[in-house]
Formats: structure tokens, sequence, C-alpha cells
């Protein structure tokens, strides 16, 4: 039954008895003493009915004051069922459908939560770096990449405007030209020692009107620094190439031109022509030995299951190294006790190791000594490799492990060097899990250091 028929039902039944009450005590009150009438007994009979209706509507507004308590539960997030379960009239109802309402926008909240925990894990691991601003051109959203590429340390700190981490105008600027109309657009820009490249993409509302963008970062500093290095990789090969390959051309057709005629010349152009053609034979080696280790899907596996000793690998290039420092009259020292444990690499690649470092340790020094010493440590195995050289300046001690970097160009090519021995020597050490190191000090000489693990 519906609430107004309560009420209205209560009202007249209670007027009703009321009027009864006030009807059968008038009556009594008139047969025995006359026509007066009793006013306690008029109050009576508005009072009662008037009470019964006010504790009723009590009752009722209790009621309501629970849907309002629950109303407000559910605004703060707690969606615990109302218990109306005797109630049958509109505020059971009522309360029924607030429950399902309660339920369902449980449900979409659970819905959003998974979602945005789902978004955020995805922002989360990507390594482009994401940056979301409104119409106005204010930051909604920022992932932890944007804050890595940018080393920004603050991140508590909410950001007002894109220039705050980027603090580059010019994309501040092709922002808005998106956020104006204009389509997806792309920047390159330049912070401090990275390289980002941005990419400005609308978001759309229903009406296809701009109401924000998304910025997807990229830190393509690694690739622009690969590409840089292939660009100096050919052009310094077709260099190397060219450079014998022009003197060969060049004393060949002296010879065609008759110099073959003259004995003392034929013998002397010949010897460069030899010379220049073993120099193009080492060049090539060492390029197809440097593709080899480069071309290894697991440079970990440069020598699987290979051991070798130290002693061992060095006395297959120690006449070379003697008989190449006995012309130079400089001392070697090796110090390689007899109790050094086995390698993880094999004895051909880490004879080549040796004798490319040791014989750069004889070729650039003119006088003194040249060493090598070995220390041993759980893990791995030090090797010292020093010399009394001319040393190397700082600032080109970072570039000598890259391909066909020379720090004495004119020096290197008249002692033969190809350019790619120390490169050749890091994809090695590191090809089997070891480390390599240099220090030097101009006029004193060089130090290099390499780390080899041990066998197992």
């Amino acid at each position: 039954m519906s609430i107004k028929w309560r009420l209205t039902g209560l009202y007249i039944v209670m007027t009703g008895l009321s009027l009864l009450l006030f009807w059968v005590g008038e009556s009594v009150k008139l047969k025995m003493i006359g026509q007066e009438i009793d006013f306690e007994v008029v109050i009576l009979a508005i009072c009662f009915p008037a009470g019964a209706v006010y504790v009723y509507a009590s009752y009722l507004a209790k009621r309501l004051e629970k849907l309002h308590l629950a109303t407000q539960r559910i605004a703060r997030g707690n969606f615990e069922r109302i218990d109306f379960a005797d109630s049958t009239d509109e505020i059971g109802e009522f309360t029924a459908e607030l429950n399902s309402l309660s339920r369902h926008v449980e449900m979409i909240v659970q819905n959003g939560t998974q979602e945005a925990h789902k978004m955020e894990a995805i922002l989360a691991g990507m390594q482009e770096g994401v940056v979301s601003v409104d119409h106005v051109g204010r930051v909604v959203l920022v992932n932890a990449a944007a804050n890595r590429i940018f080393e920004r340390q603050d991140t508590e700190r909410k950001l007002k405007y894109l220039l705050e981490l980027t603090y580059d105008s010019e994309l501040e600027h092709l922002i808005h030209n998106v956020l104006s109309g204009e389509p997806s657009a792309t920047r390159e820009t330049r912070f401090g020692q990275k390289t980002i490249q941005s990419q400005v993409n609308p978001i759309l509302n229903e009406h296809g009107q701009p109401r924000g963008a998304v910025i997807v970062m990229h830190d393509v500093t690694e690739l622009r620094r690969l590409e840089q290095m292939r660009t100096e990789f050919v052009a310094n090969v077709s260099h190397e190439l060219r450079t014998p390959l022009t003197s060969i051309k060049g004393f060949v057709e002296t010879l065609l031109d008759g110099a073959a005629d003259v004995p003392s010349l034929r013998e002397r152009f010949l010897k460069i022509i030899q010379a220049e053609t073993l120099r193009l034979q080492r060049l090539i080696e060492d390029l197809l030995t440097l593709a080899h280790f480069e071309g290894r899907e697991n440079r970990g596996g440069l020598a699987p299951g290979k051991i070798s000793y130290l002693q061992q690998a060095y006395k297959k290039i120690q006449p070379v190294i003697l008989s190449f420092a006995q012309v130079k009259n400089i001392e070697v020292e090796v110090n390689l006790p007899d109790d050094l444990p086995p390698l993880s690499i094999g004895e051909d690649l880490l004879s080549q190791l040796l004798l490319n470092l040791l014989e750069n340790a004889v070729k650039y020094t003119t006088e003194g000594r040249v060493w090598l010493n070995a220390q041993v440590f759980p893990e791995y195995l030090r090797l010292e490799f020093g010399d009394t050289g001319c040393g190397i300046p700082e600032e080109m001690l970072p570039r000598i492990f890259e391909r066909f970097y020379r720090v004495d160009k004119a020096r290197s090519r008249e002692q033969g060097g190809t350019g790619l021995g120390l490169s050749i020597v890091k994809h090695m050490v590191e090809g089997v899990g070891g480390t390599i190191d240099v220090t030097s000090q101009l006029g004193v000489g060089t130090v290099f250091t390499c780390d080899l693990p041990r066998a197992k």
C-alpha cells in the first residue's frame, strides 16, 4: 500500500475514532448534567489522531534519514547494501532501486579502477615518454619514462605546463598549433646530451574538435649515434681502401709506361705494390673478423664450452712479440705464474687478444719497456698490458675502441695498422663476458686492463 493512502487512512480512522469517543462522552454527559460540552474531551478528540499521525510520520522520517545516510555512503564509495526487507511501499521500492544502482555504480567503479591500473601499468612499462595535455595546453599526465628522459627528479610536484618539463618553446608552439586544429606533427630536439623525437597527436571529441593532445617522446640518441657511426664507418672503409688501391694503380701504370724496363725501379715499385696489397689483405681480414664477432646472435657464445690457459696462449705469440721488440730494442716483461686458473675463452681467441694488445704496446713505444702482468680474483683473471710509450691524450681515450679511430693517423698508417685492432679486442672481451679499460698519460705510457672470466 502506498504511503499517501496509509496516511489518509490513518487520519480517517483516528479522526473517526476520536469523534466516536467524543460523541459517546458527550452523550453521557448531556444526559447526566444537561447541555454543557466538555472541552477536555474535544481537545482529546483532536490531539489523539494528531499524535498518532506524528508517531507514524516520525517512523517515516527515520526511514528517509536511513536512506539519506545510505546515499552519502554510496557517494563516498561505500556500496554496502541497504536493508529494508520488510518494506513494500514506495520507500521500499526506492530502496531496492537504490541497491541496484549501488551495485551498478560499484561495478563501474571497479572496472574503471582496473582500467586505470592497466593504463598505469602500460604507461609505466613503456620505453617512450608520454605526456598528455588538455585543450589549453595544461599537463594532465606524465609517465615515468618521460620523467627519466628529461631527468626530472621531483616527480611529486605536479607540472602545470609542458615547458616546465622540456624547456622547449618550439615544441610548446607545435602543441598549440595541433590544439588549434592542425594535424599531427613531429619534432626532433636536443635536451642536454640527448636527442629526443616528439610526436604530437590531437585528442578529438565527438565533434572532431581537439580537446587535448598526447605527446609521445622517443630517446633517439643511441640511434643517431649509430647512424653517425655507420656513416663514418662507410667513409673510413672507403678511405682505407682507396688509399692503397690508388697507390697500387699509380705504380702499376708507372710500370706499364716503361718503368718495368728499369730493374731498380721495377723492384722498388713491386715491393711497394706488395706492401699495399698486404695492407689491403690485413684490412679485409680485420673487417671480416669484426663482422664475425658483431654478427653473433649470442655474443656470450664466442667460445662455448672452451677453456684456455694464459701461459699456453702466450707461448704461441711469444716469438712474434719478442722479435718485434728486439728490432726496436724494447724490453718485454711477462709475469705469468704457473698456477693461473683456466679462462672461459678459446685459446686461439686468447692468443689473438694477447697479440693485438702486446703488438700495439711495442708498436707505439720507442724506448723503455712493455709488460704483461696477471692477477687472480675469485670470478675473473685480470690482465695488465702496459708500456712506456708516448701515451694517449685524455680527451681521446673514450674513442680509442671505435672502428678506424687512430690517435696519430699518419703514424698508424706508417706502422701498418688498420685501425680495427682495439675494436676487435673489445668485441672479443665483451663477447665472453669480460671488460676492458684503459688509462694513459702523455709522455709516460698507457695501461690496458682486461678482466676475463675464469672457467667454471
